[in-house]
């Protein structure tokens, strides 16, 4: 489950006053290290200059987009010296939208760098350095793998246009075609593009596997057979039909949404007599397709929409039941005689409520399996979750959910020591 993590403000002096560098100056400069952010940083007199679209060692023209008060930012503008894992990016609008950070970088490489990602956050703490992450799981689409899209409708001269806004500059980016969108989120934006005036954003999800869609906000838009405003989509996830209403979380790489549940049902080893918590469980995906393989499965979601769907989700399942709540206020009044076997955290980005882990040292369940979009929220609460001695991180698996990008997805599993009591 995932939300916007908000970035700090800057708030300290202004560092790049003494930098004589300003949008649209062009400049030389090798490329230092990759960032958590996905571009690479280096310096100038000191000043830190983060650019986009380039790899480690690289010596290139780098073109400045924006000054900050703390940095400067830039892109790549020409490889005069590329690195061994640099490739022709597909997409026309790359480091013109900003929304993939990694097109240029070989595929292999990308996974390659998410794992070590992985590994530099869980190596910051004692309790789990002693693991070595897995291989990334590769995601079998590279492009068009993404069932959602969220799209800024242009304003003043760029009115009715469907684009992205630039992360960095800020500026509207009119786009005919996503390459990681499905295709039939990209022939939707060639239906509407150039009619949406009077709208500030546009919402696009679709069944990669049914004929299921849903646009929002609702418009009428003369002259297109388009429906918008529907309340609810479908999607299928290993043979199960989930429905997703508008407001629901739902992951945007089905394919790999699949390969993550087989991941799951792998690491936790399931004989069929657990008791098993599915906290966070949105639409019921987990709780739903883990349920043959245990004896009870109870979910809890605190969106009020999921819950309605996860109901609907069941189909005719009969050991699966969902409460409506916050996990941090549900787990902290667990009936004590219920005993938990197996739970399955996947929180949002800012990682988990402090009260839940606190909940799960209380119920000792005898395995934690996490799915976090965060590798630092993660590492932070793994560990805490290690503290003491309880449980043992024994297993981190990346899963490429987002290729292209600096996201990465990654599976987690905890056990419990024996010898506590």
């Amino acid at each position: 489950m995932a939300k916007r993590k908000r970035r700090r403000r800057y708030e300290g002096p202004d560092l790049t006053e003494h930098v004589d560098l300003n949008p649209g100056d062009k400049f030389e400069i090798t490329l230092g290290e990759i960032t958590d952010a996905g571009d690479t940083l280096t310096e100038i007199d000191g000043v830190p200059v983060v650019v986009s679209g380039g790899l480690p060692g690289e010596f290139v023209i780098a073109e400045v987009q924006k000054r900050f008060p703390e940095r400067i930012a830039a892109k790549v503008d020409q490889v005069l010296e590329p690195a061994s894992e640099r490739v022709e990016a597909e997409c026309k609008y790359f480091l013109t939208c900003s929304g993939c950070q990694w097109q240029h970088v070989s595929y292999d490489h990308q996974l390659t760098l998410k794992r070590e990602r992985v590994q530099r956050e869980i190596d910051k703490y004692e309790n789990l350095s002693h693991v070595n992450v897995d291989a990334t799981v590769e995601s079998e689409k590279r492009l068009k793998y993404r069932n959602h899209g969220r799209f800024t409708i242009g304003k003043y001269e760029d009115a009715g246009q469907v684009g992205y806004k630039n992360m960095v500059t800020r500026q509207f980016v009119r786009v005919e075609e996503c390459l990681l969108m499905d295709d039939k989120i990209n022939e939707t934006i060639g239906l509407v593009q150039d009619k949406m005036d009077g709208q500030t954003q546009m919402s696009i999800r679709v069944g990669a596997n049914t004929d299921s869609m849903l646009v929002q906000p609702r418009m009428n838009i003369s002259g297109l057979n388009l429906v918008t405003g529907v309340q609810h989509y479908e999607e299928e996830v290993r043979g199960s039909r989930f429905r997703v209403a508008a407001s629901s979380f739902f992951q945007v790489n089905t394919g790999q949404l699949s390969k993550a549940v087989d991941e799951v049902r792998e690491l936790l080893d399931l004989d069929g007599s657990e008791v098993m918590v599915d906290a966070y469980c949105g639409v019921g995906v987990f709780a739903v397709l883990m349920s043959p393989y245990v004896k009870r499965v109870i979910g809890i979601e605190e969106s009020a929409s999921a819950i309605e769907d996860a109901e609907l989700n069941m189909n005719g399942v009969t050991n699966v039941e969902f409460i409506e709540g916050k996990t941090e206020h549900v787990l902290a009044d667990w009936a004590e005689a219920d005993e938990v076997d197996v739970l399955l955290l996947d929180p949002p980005r800012v990682g988990c409520h402090p009260d839940v882990l606190e909940s799960v040292k209380k119920l000792k369940p005898k395995k934690v399996l996490m799915v976090s979009c965060e590798p630092e929220a993660m590492a932070r609460d793994l560990d805490l979750l290690c503290e003491g001695g309880m449980y043992r991180l024994e297993t981190l698996r990346p899963v490429d959910m987002f290729p292209q990008t600096r996201h990465v997805e990654t599976i987690s599993m905890l056990t419990q020591q024996e010898s506590r009591d």
